[in-house]
């Protein structure tokens, strides 16, 4: 079983915010995958289902991004935890704004929702796909501009321009459930971004 953890921020408005990129890619998988988010559990609410007979559950926290790994400690007792079988998508703002890559184990870069999982559940070898949210122009170290960055709002044409990114990272995590992560990894890596919805 292929485990595949959005994070991002419960209610409305968060829901188009760069900091919600993951769960943006959980809920398209969900419709694409055709695995419904009905399910709810202590602190989380999941799908269980197939991907190309290959079976997977779709997570989405409901704590807020900072407290994820509470959420998903149930997951992580259950699933055994190395990087062919858990996945998180998660949102980076080292990259450049919709950039992709996906990388395997590793440390928490600073990320909350990251350092939250690996202080609660003790593991950091599950793969992540990172998506790029890149940093407020002019105001790249600037915290309070940072947060406003990744909370605010986008506005429809901003997400229009990210939706060949959300493409690939479902590319990647397709290609993640069917050939483990050193394959989707490489191929996801070399990927363009460009033509692929």
């Amino acid at each position: 079983m292929k485990l595949i953890i959005g994070l991002g921020n419960p209610g409305a408005e968060y829901e188009r915010t760069r900091h919600n990129f993951g769960f943006i890619v959980v809920d398209r998988l969900s419709v694409e995958w055709k695995i419904p988010l009905t399910k709810e559990g202590d602190f989380f609410i999941y799908g269980e289902g197939l991907f190309s007979e290959k079976p997977v559950v779709l997570v989405k926290p409901l704590t807020y991004m900072n407290r994820s790994g509470i959420a998903l400690t149930h997951w992580f007792d259950r699933v055994e935890v190395h990087p062919d079988s858990v996945l998180v998508i998660h949102d980076d703002l080292d990259l450049p704004e919709g950039h992709v890559r996906m990388k395997k184990g590793g440390g928490h870069g600073g990320h909350r929702g990251l350092m939250s999982i690996i202080e609660v559940t003790g593991k950091s070898d599950f793969s992540r796909v990172r998506i790029g949210t890149g940093r407020p122009p002019g105001r790249e170290r600037d915290r309070e501009a940072i947060v406003e960055w990744l909370l605010n709002p986008l506005k429809d044409q901003e997400l229009k321009k990210l939706e060949n990114a959300f493409c690939k990272a479902q590319a990647c995590i397709e290609d993640f459930v069917l050939y483990g992560i050193d394959k989707a990894m490489e191929k996801c890596n070399r990927r363009k971004v460009s033509n692929l919805c």
